[in-house]
């Protein structure tokens, strides 16, 4: 990406906010790539830059991007899925829990999931994929977006899981760890989207 981003005579693009809650989603003034998740401190950083050079008649440009992390791989199908259920808050949590499972599965050492109920376990994450209608593609290594380790220790997700010892207690300790980070990303983030965001 450029080092300067021009911005066209757009009205539109001075009003970057499409929706404040549950998460908040901004649209970003760059056409293509991959949602960056931000601070909110290094957001509202963003958007006083991003109100003055619009306030400049004739040439207008950002000069910069926000500090941020660049939502790929698996990131993107989780902030795609979190992306279009934006204005239901229960369908959002609801993805980011099929993002915990399959999170689980995939990186979680867990006994319960060495077992039969390993079948179960998976009927879950394919009865929730296809209500949800959420789907990650190609070799993803993780799910779960990316929180500082200041807000919340990435072990501690799989500490709970270890310690389960029934089917009940892992759906139980997944549902409450994945609710706890969507808390603290709706606290704490503000998502940026390329215009041509659309899952």
């Amino acid at each position: 990406m450029a080092d300067i981003i021009h911005l066209s005579e757009r009205i539109s693009g001075k009003d970057n906010l499409i929706t404040a809650a549950p998460l908040e989603f901004r649209r970003g003034d760059w056409h293509g790539g991959y949602a960056m998740m931000c601070t909110r401190s290094e957001s509202a950083r963003f958007e006083d830059h991003r109100k003055q050079a619009f306030s400049f008649p004739g040439h207008q440009h950002i000069g910069y991007v926000p500090n941020h992390v660049s939502l790929e791989n698996g990131y993107h199908y989780t902030i795609l899925g979190l992306f279009r259920y934006r204005g239901d808050e229960a369908m959002m949590r609801r993805v980011y829990l099929l993002a915990g499972l399959m999170e689980c599965v995939t990186n979680a050492p867990s006994a319960i999931l060495r077992t039969d109920l390993l079948r179960r376990f998976y009927q879950k994450i394919l009865d929730e994929r296809d209500s949800l209608n959420v789907v990650w593609r190609g070799n993803v290594r993780h799910f779960l977006l990316p929180l500082q380790p200041d807000l919340r220790n990435p072990n501690l997700f799989f500490h709970h899981i270890a310690n389960c010892e029934t089917l009940k207690e892992l759906f139980t300790a997944i549902e409450a760890e994945t609710n706890k980070q969507f808390d603290l990303i709706a606290h704490n983030y503000v998502f940026y989207v390329p215009e041509n965001f659309a899952p």
